[in-house]
């Protein structure tokens, strides 16, 4: 059974004296430091959002000026991307052409090893069944 005397009540002071003095010492100084610390990465922040801000309007306002002299810039971009882009699958399709070639010989050469391996197989399974039955009849008798 427990008993209460009156250690219990020291070592409740005790705590109580413990909470006080880190307050006093550690809490108060550590979030004073945290919301000084907050404070300055608010308005750091608060600079980047008007930074941002007018970065954006001046992207805009070259974009919209600029839009008439990259249009020739474009428009040949987009045309060389169309002769690659039939280039690209010209190649596409004669590497498709010579795979299928290749892909057909693969599969001859591996249907005769296939052939082969099985005919080397058939003849293993007549000896061997042959000395099965030589020795199931050995044991029988």
């Amino acid at each position: 059974m427990l008993e209460f005397d009156y250690t219990i009540l020291i070592q409740f002071a005790n705590f109580l004296i413990l909470l006080i003095v880190l307050n006093f010492l550690l809490f108060k100084p550590v979030l004073r430091v945290l919301k000084k610390r907050q404070d300055v990465i608010h308005s750091l922040w608060q600079r980047v959002q008007f930074v941002k801000d007018e970065a954006d309007g001046l992207g805009r306002a070259y974009d919209d000026g600029s839009k008439e002299r990259r249009r020739p810039v474009l428009e040949q971009k987009d045309s060389a991307l169309k002769e690659a882009n039939a280039a690209s699958m010209k190649v596409i399709e004669e590497a498709r052409a010579e795979l299928t070639g290749e892909l057909a010989k693969i599969r001859v050469s591996v249907r005769q090893e296939a052939d082969r391996t099985l005919a080397s197989l058939k003849g293993d399974v007549d000896r061997l069944s042959m000395e099965i039955v030589k020795k199931v009849l050995r044991r029988g008798s």
